[in-house]
C-alpha cells in the first residue's frame, strides 16, 4: 500500500493563517473590552471611582494597548521569497 503525504503549507498560507489567527484574537480582545466598558459605565454613581471601578478602568486600558498591537500585526504582509 502506497502512503500519500499530506502536502506541506507553504510559509506563506502559513503567515495567512496566523494572521487569521491574529485577527479573531482581535475580535475577541475588543469583545472583552466592550463588555467591561459596558459594567463600567452601567455602575452607579455611588460606586464610579471606587476600586472596582478602578480595576475595570485598568483593564479596559490593558485591553485597548493589545488591540492596538494586534492590528499593526493585521495589516502586516510578507512575500516570501521563492525556493529557486
Amino acid at each position: 500500500m502506497i502512503r500519500i503525504m499530506p502536502k506541506a503549507k507553504s510559509r506563506a498560507d502559513r503567515f495567512k493563517e496566523a494572521i487569521a489567527n491574529v485577527s479573531m484574537a482581535a475580535m475577541e480582545i475588543n469583545s472583552l473590552k466592550d463588555e467591561l466598558e459596558q459594567w463600567r459605565d452601567n455602575m452607579p454613581e455611588n460606586l464610579q471611582g471606587g476600586e472596582k471601578y478602578e480595576q475595570l478602568d485598568e483593564a479596559i486600558s490593558e485591553l485597548e494597548e493589545i488591540s492596538d498591537a494586534l492590528e499593526d500585526v493585521e495589516g502586516r504582509d510578507i512575500e516570501f521569497p521563492g525556493m529557486y
